[in-house]
């Protein structure tokens, strides 16, 4: 039997992760599909995006310096850093 692994994906090195504050789920290295899984215990899979326009009762509970990002189909909630492995060459 082969031991698989955590997939290579490129972005973990770029974009890290973050631990969970409290209310909102935490978004995971690499991470672009929702982990929530229904009552039969399938996962929703559907995309995370980042959410913009979020109502800032929503955006105070997140921790500072993190982004919401929401999931198109079940709405489930996480928070994480910005999505700077978008745009890596970006200039600070």
């Amino acid at each position: 039997m082969i031991e698989a692994g955590p997939a290579d994906i490129q972005s973990k090195d770029i974009q890290p992760g973050t631990g969970p504050r409290g209310q909102y789920l935490a978004l995971l290295p690499g991470q672009t599909v929702c982990t929530v899984k229904n009552e039969k215990g399938d996962k929703c899979q559907a995309h995370v995006k980042q959410w913009s326009t979020a109502p800032p009762e929503i955006v105070n509970n997140a921790a500072p310096g993190n982004t919401i990002h929401r999931c198109q189909r079940c709405w489930a909630i996480y928070e994480g850093p910005p999505q700077e492995y978008l745009h890596p060459n970006k200039k600070k």
